[in-house]
Parts: structure tokens; sequence; C-alpha cells
């Protein structure tokens, strides 16, 4: 059962260098309707202004933690998570922010809805500035469906109970992991039972830019791929149909690469990343359309 008290919701946010994006993602925060909050702010060491940054905001509700993620931003996430107040913990990178009524919305689907331990709402996607897409999220909730169909969660549109966070032993730390690691984090809730809402309103937005760990495609690409291979290496039962499954996800993935390698230009390495995506699963028409398309590009 959630304790309502003071503060009603910790959000904890992790940053390193960005400090003209983090002003934006705080001052979302400041904005919201929903006032009785606490807002973390866990500081990589950045060398930019991020101190003056968040200073300037002079807020009880904000504090700064400086502490070393060794290069890890779910080791920043759950230190800001050991210093949280409130039973219900949302998460914000600094490069996202959040319209003035995602808290107001997210407590009020916990308050109506007692049973719910985690509730997810769409996003705007922003590239360069620009929005250009609604990414809607769901609608799948069980750990099969998580990990056999597609990750359709995101950590800047999540807010959740802290006591289910801990209990399955929060974000991974583990670097194979980084930049997947959130994906990991909703398989593991899943797995243990988490009951899971999804909330159809556009409350935030994720931002992608050069800075982000998105647009380094290759690793997270690998990290990704490791994430699925630890759940199915832990997988019982794995019958023929199973195997299909496990080869057509990993495939996903390499074509997930090959579309941004696409989208950047780069004909020879999503020809490398396609290639890969065959190899798990020859017959599937997405594959085959997207390789038409860069075969086509290419020779333009």
């Amino acid at each position: 059962m959630v304790n309502f008290s003071h503060p009603g919701i910790s959000v904890i946010i992790p940053t390193y260098n960005q400090a003209d994006l983090l002003r934006e993602a705080i001052q979302s925060i400041i904005d919201q309707t929903f006032t009785d909050w606490e807002t973390i702010v866990v500081n990589n060491y950045s060398e930019d202004s991020t101190i003056d940054v968040v200073e300037s905001f002079k807020d009880s509700r904000i504090s700064l933690i400086n502490f070393s993620n060794h290069g890890i931003i779910g080791i920043s996430r759950n230190e800001g998570v050991r210093h949280a107040k409130a039973d219900i913990i949302a998460f914000l990178d600094s490069d996202d922010t959040w319209t003035n009524l995602k808290l107001e919305r997210m407590i009020s689907v916990f308050r109506q809805k007692p049973g719910v331990e985690l509730v997810c709402h769409d996003e705007w996607l922003l590239l360069e500035n620009t929005i250009k897409s609604v990414m809607e999220y769901g609608p799948y909730k069980s750990y099969h469906n998580l990990l056999f169909r597609k990750n359709c969660l995101s950590t800047s549109a999540v807010a959740m109970l802290r006591h289910k966070f801990i209990e399955i032993g929060g974000f991974s730390e583990e670097l194979r992991f980084a930049g997947a690691e959130d994906y990991d984090l909703w398989l593991r809730l899943a797995r243990a039972g988490c009951t899971i809402e999804y909330l159809h309103e556009v409350l935030g937005t994720f931002r992608v830019h050069d800075q982000s760990f998105t647009a380094k495609i290759q690793q997270f690409c690998e990290n990704y791929l490791n994430v699925l291979n630890y759940h199915f290496e832990n997988w019982p039962g794995k019958t023929f149909f199973i195997r299909y499954l496990m080869q057509r996800r990993r495939a996903d993935a390499w074509r997930g690469a090959a579309r941004s390698f696409l989208k950047k230009g780069d004909y020879r390495q999503a020809r490398r990343f396609l290639h890969l995506a065959f190899k798990e699963d020859p017959l599937a028409w997405k594959t085959w359309v997207l390789s038409a398309m860069n075969l086509l590009r290419g020779r333009v």
C-alpha cells in the first residue's frame, strides 16, 4: 500500500556535463502542478556548470549529490533511490523534460488504482530540437511479452513504488548492460509479478542528440543483445518455438541498429547489421524491406 505522506514523490536525475539541458529538465519539474516532490540530482562530477545550474534554482526541494558512477548511469540512479524519501519514485534523464501535468497524472493513477506498482506514459520524440513523433508505450505487461515481443517502457516516462524497485535490486550496474539497463529492469520487474499500468497521455519529451547513448548505435545494440541473451539463458524449457522467438528478437536488435545507421546515411554499416539480422531470421519481411531501402539509398 502506498503511503502518500510528504514528499509525495522522489525524482531522480542522473547527469554528466549537460548543464544547459539539465536546466530545462529541472525547470520542467519546478513547473509541475503537483508540488509535493523532492528532486535528487546525482552529478557524476561534471566538468561544466552543472553545480551552478542546480544551485541557481534556490529550491529546498532540490538536492545535489556528487557521485562517481564509473560511466554506468544505472549506478547513479540507484544512488539517487538510496537517498529518496517518498514511497513513489520517478526517473528523469537530464536531457529529457516533462509536461507540467506529469506528476499530477501519475500520482492520480496510484491513488485510483491501489494495486498498481508501475505507471508509464507516452512521450514526444525530439530529434535535433524538432518534435518528430509520439512514442506510444505498451501494451505488453508480462515477462514473456516484454522479452519476446519488445521493450515498451521508457525510463523518463516511468514512476514506480520504491519498495518494488529495491525488492528486485534496482538497475543493473554491469557494464555489459550499460544503456540497456532499463530494459533489464523492466524484465526483472515483470518476472517478479510487478503490476504495470500504461497511461496513454503524452507527458514528456524524449530527446535524441549526439551526446546521448542512443547515438552510439553499435555499443547500444551489443548491450541490448547482452540483456536479451542473459534472460534467454535463464528461460526454462527452450522448445523449438521458443528458440525461434529468441532468434527473432536478436534479429530485431540487429535490424534496429541497421535502421539507425540507414537514417544517418551510413549504408555500409547498415548493410553489415542487416546481414546479421538475416542470419538470425532470414524470412523476416522487415529485414528484406530495409535491405531494399538501404540498397536504393546507397545507389542514389
